[in-house]
């Protein structure tokens, strides 16, 4: 991964775990195999921003926005809040295209191989600090697939570096796969991509 979008992406998440003590990632891949468009959001309770506003007198959703924005040229984002499952999120997001001549993005552009489709998910971990492991407990990174760009997909798997895949379930929502897995195994690095295959 480039080291100006991976080192924005650490930012992103110690600013949230630190402010905010909980977190979650979308990840929409979507658009056409000849332009595919990634939207990353990362979502916030709005209780928890304004507590951490609040205490800090600072704007944790407007600093993510900053080192989204940070990134350059062909990035979009955009700040928003959202009700998920009965709870009221505040929500940045960023998207460009998986095609763009924007090397920052490259690493994150999907591989097609027959009747499969690898998502790389990518993530410097060497500033983790698994301490912190506990205030993630209960949060998940998923990964959302238009149907269009791997129509006959009936499992999801997680996979890392070595090679090692993991069995996730795999649903279907409208015209939208979702494959869904304890962040946890991103933050500490055991997964590298997504695969959704026949």
């Amino acid at each position: 991964m480039s080291f100006q979008f991976s080192s924005r992406i650490i930012i992103l998440i110690s600013v949230m775990m630190f402010l905010t003590a909980c977190m979650e990632v979308e990840h929409h891949v979507y658009g056409s195999k000849k332009d595919v468009k990634v939207r990353f959001e990362i979502l916030a309770h709005h209780s928890m921003v304004q507590l951490s506003d609040n205490q800090t007198g600072g704007d944790v959703m407007g600093d993510a926005a900053t080192q989204f924005r940070a990134v350059g040229k062909g990035m979009v984002v955009k700040e928003y809040k959202r009700e998920k499952n009965g709870e009221t999120y505040d929500v940045v997001s960023g998207t460009f295209s998986a095609n763009s001549k924007n090397k920052d993005f490259s690493d994150y552009a999907p591989l097609f191989e027959k009747d499969k489709i690898i998502i790389p998910t990518p993530f410097d971990n060497s500033e983790w600090d698994d301490d912190n492991s506990y205030l993630f407990t209960n949060s998940t990174y998923s990964v959302y697939v238009a149907k269009t760009l791997c129509p006959t997909a009936s499992a999801a798997y997680t996979l890392r570096h070595n090679g090692q895949i993991r069995e996730i379930d795999l649903k279907i929502k409208g015209d939208t796969y979702i494959a869904e897995f304890p962040i946890l195994w991103w933050l500490n690095g055991n997964v590298d991509g997504v695969i959704l295959t026949k």
